[in-house]
């Protein structure tokens, strides 16, 4: 079995025996001492680390959702680092972070990226649709009231095989991503989205409202570049196995336009983002992607949420 076959079992291993089942003993075997964890924002202790980390992480969950359950949709690796893209669901039965139980399920799309070292896990930045699952379970609501994404992303397959069709090679496809975003996002070129993104290009975490297809990457870009128009994507990491590239961006801008129905509040800002993409004939067709939207609303001051538990904000 090469490196990144078993780095990617062992990831594979920490959802389907710690997080699926709760077995937190597992954690003893394939978490580093070291191990330090990179969670979204306000959620779980950012300065605990090892093994006890990952544990009280899945405790809360698995506390709060009886039910839990992580659906692997793809996982890719290369070199130490693994990119997983899963959706994570349960009924909302006990106490999760301060907030009785509500009764209602959730299901939201989640991306972590790994680090793994000597067959132990030592890093981790941790990405799921925070703000989607609270306006699920009716704890938040972003800018225009709650949001029920009830069919997003609950209508994604559970798996996505690699395409043998004009598959690129890694590097081609980590190119076009750094293109897309020098040229069409800082550049804001963006009739150059035509020449990046396929005719049938499909993005299965569009914002609601966006149109479909290339016309909606326009939308969101020029929706970031009008509200932050010092808006900057800094590329942190990249991780591309065959047909897909996993990309861990780091935006930051100013708020001095109109961003979604947000006045401009003139506040700095600092966010994480996420995403998976497939690339086939020199093109990207198909995309699922995760921005740190809560921590980007808390930071604009337009929601101010109760303490959640012990957790200060994060620094990511």
């Amino acid at each position: 079995m090469s490196e990144q076959e078993l780095n990617k079992a062992i990831v594979e291993r920490n959802y389907e025996e710690i997080w699926n089942k709760g077995r937190l003993e597992v954690a003893d075997d394939i978490v580093d001492p070291a191990f330090q964890d990179h969670p979204p924002t306000r959620f779980f202790d950012v300065g605990r680390k090892g093994p006890d980390s990952l544990k009280e992480a899945v405790r809360h969950f698995r506390e709060g959702f009886s039910d839990f359950h992580d659906t692997m949709i793809k996982i890719e690796a290369e070199g130490d680092r693994v990119a997983y893209l899963g959706t994570i669901s349960g009924t909302h039965d006990g106490e999760f972070f301060g907030f009785p139980a509500t009764g209602k399920p959730m299901q939201v799309l989640g991306i972590n990226f790994f680090r793994l070292k000597d067959g132990k896990i030592v890093e981790r930045w941790g990405q799921f649709d925070v703000l989607g699952m609270m306006g699920q379970l009716g704890l938040a609501a972003g800018p225009g009231g709650p949001q029920e994404h009830t069919d997003l992303p609950m209508n994604l397959p559970e798996h996505v095989s690699n395409s043998i069709i004009g598959e690129p090679a890694p590097e081609q496809a980590k190119a076009l991503y750094r293109r897309m975003i020098d040229e069409v996002v800082h550049g804001a070129n963006y009739d150059l989205a035509d020449e990046i993104f396929a005719s049938d290009y499909i993005d299965h975490t569009a914002p609601p409202g966006m149109p479909g297809g290339v016309e909606g990457v326009k939308g969101v870009y020029r929706m970031f570049r009008t509200g932050f128009p010092d808006v900057h994507f800094h590329i942190d990491d990249m991780v591309a196995e065959g047909d897909m590239v996993a990309t861990r961006v780091t935006g930051h801008g100013h708020q001095t336009g109109q961003f979604m129905d947000i006045q401009p509040t003139g506040r700095e800002a600092t966010w994480r983002s996420v995403g998976f993409f497939r690339v086939t004939n020199g093109k990207i067709i198909e995309h699922w992607g995760i921005p740190d939207l809560l921590g980007l609303l808390v930071q604009l001051g337009v929601i101010d949420l109760p303490e959640i538990g012990t957790a200060p904000p994060s620094d990511e």
